[in-house]
């Protein structure tokens, strides 16, 4: 793995310090201080897609860019983050929040898509996928169940530290802390194989949040692995098909069907999320 990860993190590194450098003249410098609002606010590799990391509340950041709500920022945080740049929601931002917050702010969609390859090493499931429950297709549009050991080391954390000589490990100082355990979702286990991503709702409450725990406290839930046990499958083309409901095989066939690849390195959790499509099996319809 530690080879793969090298090419990987050396093109990653790459991309990230191109981007991360300043994009304002010193004129607008100010205008791109902000602080995060709110007890948290994650960080997600581009808008609207997979976290990285958790921002919290009083961080000081640049802002750099925005796409539509989405605003591209630098953390400079007085607390363990696996990256301190990524993507936050606007209203997650004390001054660009307000109206004219992000004045004078360069708009820039689609730069940072591939930094995932960075982080994961298998997921729940890749992206444009459907799995097969009951002869149908259905859109895959969350984690996957799994229970936690209940131990101390095993309560979920905002942040964890990513380590180039020693495996990453969860950051023990920003603990979450009355999680409710029976309704955790796997997300994805990062390239070393060390962290996972879950999420778990407060109880009570109809939203997850976001943390970090060791992948061994990650235990399958009422299925044989951690990731989905049924047939999984990739589509170049989503147009139309929505969430919640069963598609037939033929529907599949004809858009651009694949098979799923699990993880080479990391096949108890899942699959790689993007392989390229020369790489990938052929459909299973």
């Amino acid at each position: 793995m530690r080879p793969l990860r090298a090419v990987v993190l050396s093109a990653a590194v790459a991309a990230v310090t191109i981007t991360a450098v300043p994009l304002f003249s010193p004129a607008s410098a100010a205008a791109g201080a902000d602080t995060i609002k709110g007890d948290r606010a994650t960080v997600r590799d581009a808008p609207a897609r997979l976290v990285l990391a958790n921002a919290r509340n009083g961080d000081p950041v640049e802002v750099q860019a925005y796409c539509g709500e989405w605003v591209r920022i630098n953390v400079d945080p007085p607390h363990v983050m696996s990256t301190p740049i990524g993507w936050v929601l606007r209203s997650h931002l004390t001054r660009a929040s307000q109206s004219g917050g992000l004045d004078g702010v360069p708009e820039r969609c689609g730069s940072d898509t591939t930094r995932w390859r960075d982080w994961v090493g298998a997921i729940n499931a890749p992206f444009r996928s459907l799995r097969k429950v009951d002869g149908l297709w259905r859109r895959i549009t969350f984690g996957t169940g799994v229970n936690l050991l209940q131990t101390p080391e095993c309560v979920p954390s905002l942040n964890y530290t990513r380590r180039s000589s020693a495996p990453d490990v969860v950051d023990p100082a920003q603990r979450v802390p009355g999680l409710d355990t029976s309704k955790v979702s796997f997300r994805y286990v990062t390239t070393d194989g060390s962290i996972a991503l879950v999420s778990a709702p407060p109880p009570g409450a109809d939203y997850g949040v976001w943390s970090f725990v060791p992948s061994s406290c990650l235990q399958p839930k009422n299925r044989e692995h951690v990731y989905f046990d049924e047939p999984v499958v990739q589509l170049e083309d989503l147009s139309g098909l929505h969430g919640g409901t069963g598609y037939p095989d033929s529907t599949i066939r004809s858009r651009g069907c694949s098979a799923a690849l699990l993880s080479p390195t990391r096949p108890r959790f899942g699959y790689w999320p993007d392989p390229e499509p020369a790489n990938r099996p052929p459909c299973p319809v």
